[in-house]
């Protein structure tokens, strides 16, 4: 019994294997007759970097495109991505699903959350179902980052960086602080970074955007400068307004004769920083006047100065000065204090007092033995006192002591007429050989003596009120100087 027991166990075990060995090659076959279905692939003509493949895949067939864009809105809630295609910039939506191939350009693998506003990515997706196979950022893009100076026309459409010019479209994305702004707001103080792709600019993103610094009650230092921390300098002008990047900035105002104002200012994007240096104080020197005039007196910034005994303290700057005095010709000068010590000479110059002799006509006159023309005559004469002396020829020559007083006032003088020498007088003078010329010459003055006394209303010189005959001396056909 137990030998046929242990029969039946072989035969069983047996059948067991061989039905699982039928099983296992029936498996076999059925994969490898699986395996021998393709999967057959039509390629299409691409059209720039937008190609369309048609996969078939158990009889469906699946039509898929490729294209490089940029990312214009991510919505996460809703898990649709907008681009724009960067060739012909029709607008691709994609709906996106855990399933998604999403990279970095160096193949790192990424969620959609981390996909960016102005990314260029390079993607294929399922036509009819709008779902993409893959989104990669792509580093066929070129990209110019943290830079500084570059220009825009808005008008032509065009970028310029340096010597590099690119074009863009109404489709850039330009990107400042999560919010999007005008393209013609961007300055050349603007810190930026730019993507794009071939020609053509398509990403600016502000990453150091600019503000305004504006000077206020600035009038003592117009003409000086504005020094706005070690690269920019502007002059200071009536209405100073000056762009600045954003960040903080060291502020020096000066200009010659002021004392220096400095300050720290932050400037956000978009901000003014009012600048009050109100209490900004003038350098000041020591004015020593030197004045030569008694009575002196001027006007500085509204204020009047007599007292030149000490230094007067003026802040530094240019200042006219202007005298007017009785008696002295007005004196203008430029008063320039721009060091701590400044001597100045204030000298006036006198009037000069005339002298105007009327009569007698035709005369030949002489002032303290000089030459001055034929009456009637005006000239130039100082006060004090002066011998006047009247020739004619054939008459006695006269002298006359004058006093011309110091009260700035012209004098006016009026001589009688000149003696005429007769015959008789000519042969007597010429008889005595000039050994009576004294007696002759008191006989003369006794002569014109009782002439001066008939003629003493018309001899007259002002302001004196004198007898301008006082004193006269008569020589015949000489006067005092052997003429």
């Amino acid at each position: 019994m137990n030998k046929k027991k242990k029969k039946m166990d072989i035969v069983t075990k047996m059948s067991i294997i061989g039905v699982l060995g039928l099983v296992i090659a029936l498996v076999v076959i059925l994969a490898i007759a699986c395996s021998g279905k393709k999967t057959k692939k039509k390629p299409v003509i691409p059209n720039g970097n937008t190609s369309v493949t048609n996969e078939v895949n158990d009889d469906k067939t699946i039509e898929y495109k490729r294209a490089i864009a940029i990312v214009k809105n991510v919505d996460i809630s809703n898990k649709k991505l907008t681009m724009i295609n960067v060739e012909n910039e029709n607008v691709i939506s994609l709906s996106i699903d855990s399933a998604v191939d999403i990279k970095d350009e160096y193949g790192s693998l990424l969620t959609f959350v981390q996909l960016n506003q102005g990314d260029i990515v390079e993607t294929k997706y399922d036509i009819k179902k709008m779902r993409p196979q893959f989104i990669h950022k792509t580093a066929k893009t070129w990209e110019r980052k943290n830079i500084k100076g570059v220009k825009v026309d808005s008008e032509n459409h065009t970028i310029t960086i340096g010597n590099d010019k690119f074009s863009y479209t109404n489709e850039l994305v330009t990107i400042f602080n999560g919010n999007s702004f005008d393209i013609s707001d961007l300055t050349i103080e603007d810190e930026v970074t730019i993507k794009g792709y071939k020609d053509k600019a398509w990403t600016i993103v502000i990453e150091n955007g600019h503000g305004y610094i504006t000077l206020k009650n600035h009038s003592n230092f117009v003409g000086g400068l504005l020094e706005i921390g070690v690269r920019k300098t502007v002059d200071v002008e009536e209405v100073t307004r000056v762009m600045v990047p954003v960040g903080v900035h060291n502020i020096v105002v000066s200009k010659e004769g002021m004392t220096p104002y400095e300050m720290e200012v932050m400037v956000a994007r978009d901000q003014e920083v009012m600048i009050d240096v109100v209490d900004a104080s003038p350098r000041a020197g020591l004015v020593e006047f030197k004045v030569n005039q008694e009575g002196i007196k001027f006007s500085i910034g509204g204020e009047i100065y007599e007292d030149f005994s000490k230094p007067i303290s003026l802040e530094y700057g240019t200042y006219n000065i202007k005298i007017v005095k009785d008696n002295y010709v007005d004196w203008e000068k430029q008063l320039v204090v721009d060091k701590p010590y400044v001597e100045f000479v204030v000298n006036l110059e006198k009037k000069p007092t005339f002298v105007h002799i009327n009569r007698p006509e035709g005369v030949d006159i002489y002032i303290d033995g000089s030459y001055i023309g034929v009456i009637p005559t005006t000239t130039p004469i100082d006060a004090g006192n002066h011998t006047i002396s009247l020739r004619k020829e054939g008459y006695y020559t006269k002298m006359h002591p004058v006093s011309i007083e110091d009260n700035g006032q012209d004098a006016y003088l009026t001589f009688p007429s000149l003696i005429k020498i007769e015959k008789n007088d000519s042969m007597q003078n010429e008889g005595s050989n000039g050994s009576d010329f004294n007696n002759g010459n008191q006989t003369n003055q006794n002569t014109q003596g009782n002439q001066d006394n008939q003629n003493n209303q018309d001899s007259q010189y002002n302001p004196n009120n004198q007898d301008s005959q006082n004193n006269q001396q008569n020589t015949p056909g000489k006067d005092v100087y052997g003429n």
